[in-house]
């Protein structure tokens, strides 16, 4: 595969095989699981693929249609020219595949018969003496016929087949959508369908209906056989057939529509892509219970296929082209940014109907096609479907991946979790709203709400790191890649800590300490060394017996740690776990012991079910300074993790392990991720990931009421939210927590300065130098701001020089010829004359006063060495130059 792909196309009788076109015409195979078979590097690299064949004949296709033929993979092939070619991806040539028009256009669209598989419907552009629909049958070679041609002197901008009748749809001349019914031109001979000439040529007209429409482009008919869509721009019109005199529904949208497509395996979902855009819009069309009634409403609802983790990195930005599986229930070829290939299942869809007090229902989407009969997939465990009944297999794991279901399967309902049916979420959601759940987390009566443990450590935890009136994540407070550096965080000092008395460890202990560490620290929950003591009573009483001994040994107080279990163990009813570890650490030598405890350690591990246990043991038996286990031990809370991490790691492993927790807490949405993002990008794709995977739009709505600004709130994601919620609270009644809810959305403080996005980085370290060139929170001292400001406050390298002062930059101009109260002013205000600027071409540059005096009087650069005409770069005239001191 090379250059650009413009399409793809599932085969609808070859459920494993598909096609794509742009350049070249590639024809691939879909790998089934089977494990026996040698597996080969994928063609394309996020879809396991094998390459068959290549059409050489046919570049630069402007449509492809795939066939319905069941013996045999065939396509059709338009071309600019108007040219068609019948490929069947073999090495013979038969010339009668090949259709040119009598008049060279380009052709516009395909459509195949699916009742009739070698009736192939052609539309061209627009030719004054020549018609733009041409039906072909490929059996009978090229069509002649008076019959076979429609449309003189009009343009074909969408063609498609009724699914119950011979009847052609076509929207044409950007202004009609005509209907050719042509069952009164075929007739039936042994068995196969010909093509009847009718005696009067006025016959082809007689049987042509037209509707008045712009909605021309992309016409498609439901599975179903009822509704017909067509777009224009961006308005989708929803047509019946069954009284196509006038539209069903108009469905208007934000951006322009590039392809609609209608799902094969549901009866009313249509899908549409808009024009650069990175989602799958979906309108699920449902019919209002009265059989007297044509009204119909639709169900919008919008899906990113790629992983959270590449949502906004770029990498995919676009869904250019989209095919659904004929059989395969909701999956779907995709095609991202014109090269990247997708294989792409929705989400399971649970449809919901409830009244305002009532249970919640849950109503499972079903396929349109039935399951294929084959073996279960666990044991004599069979999945039975029935109009009436689902019964789920007892045994089969429910946690079981989308991606594990072979070519041409069904629907399973393995992958969902049973709670989903026990479950009442909408009942719970509203005992909750009645409770002021999330008005006041900072309120005792917060504690009485009836909440999961998980999620009561989420409040607790967003509770420990707002302060200042705002959620300020240990991303920010470490200054991790914010473009934000600032003196005090370079001031990292490391210590080799002793081990206690009778611990003789050879392995040498770092601990490193910096004012935003210990910052770091207070929000994660910690204290200072100091207040340690004290700390661990609180924790003793709160009965947290074995975090408590865990956090002793991270801080090597193993004696303490021994006492606290041994305390704990009088308390416990099964006292067994505790009363051994603290034997176990009262008689630990690292020197004599490590090799051994660490040989029985993975062993022992899966035995102890206290995880701050296993991290202990983790810890006391790590290889030099591999804090691998501890950091990665899930039990453990995220604060505590993060907390050992900025005790006990360097810079560099600080700062990948924070990225690469915060990636981890995106894809699976852990709220406690919020911890290290604080309010930001990051955060809001944490909420939303957890929305996704929770369904719990009253906890994300909250969060982001209590603890983002305002700022955020122009995010669409966190406008739907909140929206979401109060509409939930308008259905049940709840005016007044709706009001309270209004009110303290309007009061949300607003952010007194937008954040930076543009930084000076040093030459060296790459670390930014403009917090502490402009954001300087006291005056300084002429001899101290001189010294200070000429080196990178990172990696103390220095700063360039001004090519005509020859200062360092964020020196002070003049600095010698002006008096105190001048500097200090000077140096808050940072008028424009005394930024840095430099040439984009040859890299030399100074104070801005400098560089605009000087191109005054020369067009050249300032440095002796250098020729660059850096003046002439710009647009800026001589004679336009201002005064900007």
């Amino acid at each position: 595969m090379s250059g650009n792909i413009h399409g793809i196309s599932w085969f609808p009788n070859f459920p494993d095989k598909f096609v794509s076109w742009g350049q070249e015409i590639n024809l691939y195979e879909v790998r089934s699981n089977n494990k026996d078979e040698i597996v080969q590097k994928s063609r394309l690299p996020y879809i396991p693929v094998n390459y068959l064949s290549n059409e050489t004949r046919y570049q630069y296709a402007r449509c492809v249609a795939a066939s319905y033929h069941s013996d045999q993979p065939i396509i059709a092939v338009g071309l600019a020219d108007g040219k068609i070619g019948i490929c069947n991806f073999r090495d013979t040539y038969d010339s009668s595949w090949e259709y040119t028009p009598r008049q060279q256009r380009m052709c516009t669209c395909l459509a195949w018969n699916e009742l009739d598989a070698n009736i192939l419907a052609i539309g061209h552009d627009k030719h004054r003496s020549d018609s733009c629909i041409t039906i072909w049958d490929i059996e009978r070679g090229v069509p002649k016929e008076t019959a076979n041609f429609f449309g003189l002197s009009e343009s074909s901008n969408s063609l498609c087949w009724d699914h119950n009748h011979r009847v052609l749809i076509a929207g044409m001349s950007q202004k009609l959508i005509k209907l050719f019914d042509l069952r009164r031109k075929f007739y039936v001979l042994n068995g196969h369908i010909s093509e009847l000439t009718p005696v009067n040529p006025v016959e082809s007209n007689a049987t042509c209906q037209s509707i008045q429409t712009k909605n021309v482009h992309g016409l498609s008919v439901a599975p179903n056989g009822n509704y017909l869509c067509s777009y224009v721009d961006s308005v989708i019109m929803l047509w019946d057939l069954r009284a196509i005199e006038r539209p069903l529904r108009q469905i208007q949208s934000s951006r322009n529509h590039m392809q609609i497509a209608w799902c094969p395996t549901r009866t009313s979902l249509l899908s549409s892509l808009q024009r650069d855009s990175p989602y799958i819009t979906l309108y699920d069309i449902r019919s209002v219970d009265n059989e007297s009634s044509r009204e119909v409403y639709h169900v919008k609802r919008q899906i990113s296929p790629f992983p959270a983790k590449y949502q906004h990195s770029g990498k995919f930005s676009a869904v250019n082209w989209l095919s659904w599986h004929p059989r395969d229930f909701e999956r779907m070829l995709l095609l991202a940014d014109a090269l990247n290939i997708l294989d792409f299942r929705l989400p399971a869809s649970l449809h919901t109907a409830y009244s305002n007090r009532s249970k919640l229902p849950l109503l499972m989407q079903r396929p349109l096609y039935a399951p294929a009969p084959a073996a279960a997939p666990c044991g004599s465990n069979d999945v039975t479907t029935s109009p009436t009944t689902t019964t789920l297999p007892s045994s089969c794991s429910t946690h079981s991946s989308l991606t594990d279901y072979h070519v041409g399967s069904s629907l399973s309902f393995d992958f969902l979790e049973r709670e989903l049916f026990e479950e009442d979420l909408l009942e719970e959601t509203r005992q909750r709203a009645l409770q002021d759940y999330g008005m006041k987390p900072d309120n005792k009566r917060f504690a009485d709400v009836h909440l999961s443990r998980y999620l009561r450590n989420v409040w607790v935890t967003l509770n420990n790191v707002f302060c200042e009136e705002r959620l300020t994540g240990l991303k920010a407070t470490l200054g991790i890649n914010l473009g934000h550096t600032t003196e005090a965080s370079c001031r990292i000092e490391s210590q080799v800590l002793q081990w206690p008395d009778g611990i003789n460890n050879s392995n040498k202990l770092i601990c490193y300490r910096s004012e935003q560490r210990d910052l770091a620290l207070q929000l994660c929950g910690w204290c200072f060394e100091h207040e340690l003591d004290r700390f661990i009573e609180e924790l003793y009483a709160n009965k947290e017996f074995s975090r408590a001994a865990m956090i002793c040994v991270f801080h090597l107080k193993v004696l303490a740690a021994c006492n606290i279990l041994s305390q704990a163990a009088d308390k416990m009813r099964d006292p067994s776990m505790y009363r051994i570890t603290a034997i176990a650490l009262s008689s630990f030598n690292a020197d004599r012991c490590s090799s051994t405890w660490r040989n029985q350690r993975s062993t022992a591990n899966m035995q102890i079910q206290d995880p701050h246990l296993r991290a202990i043991f983790s810890f006391l038996t790590m290889e030099k300074d591999n804090f691998d286990a501890v950091l990665k031990e899930e039990g453990v809370s995220l604060a505590d993790r993060v907390a050992f991490a900025c005790k006990y790691l360097s810079e560099t492993k600080l700062t990948d392990y924070i990225k690469q927790r915060i990636q981890r807490a995106i894809e699976f949405g852990d709220l406690n991720g919020l911890l290290l993002t604080g309010e930001s990008l990051d955060g809001i794709n944490i909420l939303q990931a957890y929305m996704d995977a929770s369904f719990d739009v009253q906890t994300v709505a909250l969060v982001a009421i209590n603890y983002f600004r305002n700022e955020h709130f122009m995010d669409n994601r966190i406008q739907y939210w909140i929206a979401s919620y109060l509409d939930y609270l308008n259905s049940w009644g709840l005016w007044e927590k709706r009001a309270e809810l209004d009110i303290k959305i309007e009061n949300i403080p607003k952010s007194s300065r937008s954040s930076r996005t543009v930084y000076l980085s040093c030459n060296f370290c790459g670390k930014s130098v403009t917090n502490a060139l402009l954001d300087e929170p006291r005056p300084r001292s002429t001899s101290t701001s001189t010294n200070r400001l000429s080196s990178c406050p990172s990696c103390r390298k220095p700063l360039p020089r001004c090519s005509l002062c020859v200062m360092h930059m964020g020196t002070m101009m003049n600095a010698g010829e002006s008096n105190s109260t001048d500097l200090q002013s000077g140096w808050q205000m940072k008028p424009f004359s005394k930024w840095f600027s430099w040439c984009q071409t040859c890299r030399h540059g100074g104070h801005t006063e400098h560089i605009m005096q000087w191109f005054k009087q020369n067009s050249e650069c300032p440095v002796s060495s250098c020729n660059c005409r850096c003046f002439d770069m710009d647009g800026t005239k001589l004679n336009a130059l201002r005064d900007i001191s």
